[in-house]
C-alpha cells in the first residue's frame, strides 16, 4: 500500500501553492482591478509576487487598484519572509509552543542550520526585517514627495517599493518604473542597500547584528563567504557592465555609472531596471544571466543557486587542480555532504533551466538568448526581462502552456530545486550496505 507522507519539503511546497491560490482569488475580485483579467494572469501575478520574482504579464499600476496592489504587497511580504516564518512569528507572539515537527519545518523553510536557537532567531529577525523596510520606506517617501502632489500617494509608493526592494521582488507601481530615477543618486543608493541587505540572508543579518553588539566574537565561515563573494560579484558585475554603459552617449556620465552599478546589484535577484535591457549587448545580457543564476545568500529574500553553492563548486575545482584532498576556505574544511549537496543543486539547476529554455523555444518559437534570459530570471527568481513591445515581460506573449511553465519555474526557484525534487519524489532511506568500490575511467 502506497502512503503519501507530508514531509517538511512537501508541506513547504503546499504552503506556497496555497498562498498563491488564495492570492489569485483576491486578485480576481472586482475591487482589485481596474479591468477584467483572466485567471491565468491572476495566477501568474500571484505566483510572481509570492515567489518574489517580479515578472509581469499585465501592467501593475494600470491594472491593479490600490487594494490589488496591497494584495500583491502582502504576497511579496509573505513570500519574502517565508510563509512558515511569518506564521510562526505570530504564533510565538501568541505564546504558542512549537512542536518538534513545527521546528523541523521552520528550520527547513528558513534554511536555518539546525534547531538550536531557532525561536530566538525568528523573534529577533522579523522585527529587524520590518525595521529595515520601514526605514527604507521613510527615505523613499521623502524623495517621492517631490514627484507626487499627494503625500499619501508618495507614502504608498515609498512603502510598496521599500518592501519590494528588500524582498528582492522587482515589482513597481510607478507609471514608468524606475527609469526616471536612473540618474538619481539617493534613489539608486536606497534601492541598492535594501536589495543587498535582503540578499545577504536572514542568518547573516542576525550574525552581523550580534557581532556588532559583541555577542559574537567571530563571524562564521558562512557569513564570511556570503559577504566576501557578494562584494566580488557586485564589483565585477559593475566593471563588466560599465565597459558597455560608458559608451552610451545618450546618457550622462553619472547615469552611465549608476546604470552599471544598479544593474550589477539588481541582476543577482531583485529584478528592478532603470533602462530597457534590450539596449545591452548579447555579451552583457549573458553576464547578467550568470549573475542571476548564481543569485544571493541562502536563507534570505534572494534566489539563484546561491553564492555558497557557487563557491563550493569553485573550491572543488580548485582543490582538485591543486592536488589537495580536502576543500578548505577561511581555514575551515568543507564537509563532504555540503559538497555533494552543492554539486546536486548545480547540476539540477543547470539541467532544468536548459531543458525549459529549449522546450520554450520549440513551443513559443522564440529566440534562444531572450528565452534563456527569461527562464533563468524566473528560476532564480529575479524578474528581469528583455521585455515585449508593450513594456511587459518577454513571457507576456507566451501561450497559456508557456506561461504555466514559467509559473512552475518561478515556484521551483523559490522553494529551491532540491527541496522541490525531494517534495515530489521523497527521500529514500540510506542503505548501510556498502558494495565494492568501482573503478571508473574519466
Amino acid at each position: 500500500m502506497v502512503t503519501f507522507e507530508l514531509t517538511p519539503h512537501r508541506l513547504i511546497l503546499l504552503s506556497y501553492i496555497l498562498v498563491i491560490l488564495v492570492g489569485s482569488f483576491f486578485l480576481l475580485l472586482p475591487i482589485s482591478t481596474y479591468k477584467d483579467i483572466s485567471f491565468l494572469d491572476a495566477l501568474f501575478t500571484a505566483t510572481s509576487a509570492t515567489t518574489i520574482t517580479g515578472l509581469v504579464v499585465v501592467d501593475t499600476p494600470s491594472t491593479f487598484t490600490p487594494f490589488g496592489q496591497l494584495i500583491i504587497l502582502a504576497l511579496i511580504q509573505i513570500g519574502g519572509l517565508g510563509y512558515m516564518g511569518f506564521t510562526t512569528y505570530f504564533l510565538i507572539l501568541l505564546r504558542r509552543k512549537l512542536s518538534l515537527r513545527d521546528r523541523l519545518l521552520l528550520a527547513e523553510s528558513m534554511n536555518y542550520p539546525g534547531m538550536h536557537g531557532l525561536v530566538r532567531f525568528i523573534k529577533r529577525i522579523v522585527p529587524v526585517v520590518f525595521l529595515i523596510e520601514l526605514t527604507g520606506a521613510f527615505f523613499l517617501f521623502i524623495l517621492f514627495l517631490r514627484d507626487f502632489s499627494n503625500p499619501l500617494n508618495a507614502l504608498w509608493q515609498g512603502i510598496f517599493h521599500s518592501v519590494s526592494a528588500f524582498n528582492n521582488a522587482g515589482f513597481s507601481i510607478l507609471p514608468d518604473g524606475l527609469a526616471p530615477y536612473r540618474g538619481n543618486i539617493p534613489v539608486n543608493i536606497i534601492f541598492s542597500v535594501l536589495i543587498i541587505l535582503g540578499g545577504l540572508g536572514f542568518y547573516v543579518i542576525q550574525e552581523l547584528i550580534l557581532y556588532y553588539r559583541g555577542q559574537v566574537l567571530r563571524l562564521s565561515t558562512h557569513t564570511k563567504i556570503v559577504i566576501t563573494f557578494t562584494g566580488l560579484l557586485l564589483f565585477w558585475g559593475f566593471v563588466l557592465l560599465l565597459t558597455e554603459t560608458i559608451q552610451w552617449k545618450e546618457l550622462s556620465l553619472r547615469e552611465r555609472i549608476l546604470v552599471a552599478f544598479f544593474h550589477s546589484v539588481s541582476a543577482r535577484t531583485a529584478g528592478f531596471s532603470t533602462v530597457d535591457l534590450k539596449d545591452f549587448s548579447e555579451g552583457s545580457l549573458f553576464w547578467i544571466i550568470i549573475l542571476m543564476f548564481i543569485g544571493t545568500g541562502p536563507g534570505g529574500t534572494g534566489g539563484g543557486i546561491k553564492i555558497t553553492t557557487a563557491v563550493v563548486i569553485l573550491l572543488v575545482v580548485h582543490s582538485y587542480l591543486s592536488g589537495k584532498n580536502q576543500i578548505v576556505i577561511f581555514e575551515r574544511r568543507v564537509a563532504e555532504t555540503t559538497v555533494q549537496r552543492a554539486i546536486t543543486i548545480f547540476i539540477l539547476s543547470f539541467a532544468y533551466t536548459t531543458f525549459v529554455t529549449l522546450l520554450l523555444t520549440k513551443l513559443e518559437g522564440t529566440p534562444l538568448l531572450p528565452t534563456l534570459f527569461e527562464t533563468v530570471s524566473a528560476f532564480s527568481p529575479v524578474g528581469l526581462s528583455v521585455g515585449n513591445s508593450q513594456g511587459l515581460s518577454f513571457c507576456a506573449d507566451f501561450s497559456p502552456i508557456g506561461k504555466m511553465i514559467i509559473i512552475i519555474t518561478m515556484l521551483m526557484g523559490r522553494v529551491g530545486i532540491l527541496s522541490f525534487m525531494l517534495a515530489i519524489y521523497g527521500k529514500g532511506k540510506e542503505s548501510r550496505v556498502k558494495p565494492p568500490e568501482a573503478r571508473i575511467l574519466l
